[in-house]
């Protein structure tokens, strides 16, 4: 698959994250950890919106999201690309953008 890869994604340096301390009282703010648990009504309306669910894995494609943001971009789902996460800057990439 990588073949169809542009030399931009293809060259991409993989993220390193920073020093991750092991230390039960320390609240690492630079990974966005909150101190505090969700609200009971936050997980209640989570539970609500997707029952069962959260036990699956998501679909591995992501086609419903690649329609969604192929519908709101104006283009077909085939060339929305997914991926796990990026620091880069992609739209300067984007040749829609």
């Amino acid at each position: 698959m990588n073949k169809f890869w542009s030399p931009t994604i293809r060259d991409l340096t993989p993220y390193t994250p920073g020093e991750q301390p092991n230390l039960s009282n320390l609240i690492k703010l630079n990974t966005n950890e909150n101190p505090y648990p969700p609200s009971p009504k936050v997980l209640a309306a989570l539970r609500g919106e997707i029952g069962g669910r959260l036990r699956l894995y998501p679909d591995p494609d992501a086609d419903r999201l690649k329609e969604a943001i192929g519908r709101f971009y104006g283009v077909d789902k085939k060339w929305v690309f997914v991926g796990n996460g990026s620091d880069e800057d992609w739209p300067i990439h984007c040749r829609r953008c």
